[in-house]
């Protein structure tokens, strides 16, 4: 007999808790469309992934340039001073191996053949 009336106890708590749910959820109203409310939330979660993605994404490009060393960056032709001048042609070169290797190319000379001269109207 105590141990019903437990299960009677117990059995009206549950049931009074479930009330308290019922209540506490929204009317279900009719002219509420929730099958269209809930797609809508669905496509509007699935644009958000994306664009988390997207993000993801980007911040992965950033981080991978940050830690890649830069390229070095080349001087241009008009910021070398080209001292070195070919004796057979009177081209100017910056260095003296860019000189040797034009003689080799377009004059055919050994390199003991084309040491050069310092061009004489570059002087600091």
């Amino acid at each position: 007999m105590l141990q019903e009336d437990n299960q009677n106890v117990n059995m009206n708590k549950i049931i009074s808790i479930i009330n308290k749910a019922i209540k506490k959820c929204p009317q279900y109203e009719q002219s509420q469309h929730y099958l269209l409310e809930s797609r809508k939330i669905v496509l509007f979660n699935e644009g958000l992934r994306e664009q988390i993605f997207k993000c993801q994404d980007e911040i992965r490009l950033i981080q991978k340039e940050m830690t890649q060393p830069s390229k070095k960056l080349r001087r241009k032709a008009n910021e070398i001073s080209k001292k070195y001048r070919c004796s057979n042609c009177d081209k100017k070169y910056g260095s003296e191996a860019s000189l040797n290797l034009h003689c080799k190319i377009k004059h055919a000379f050994s390199e003991t053949d084309s040491k050069t001269q310092i061009d004489h109207s570059f002087q600091i």
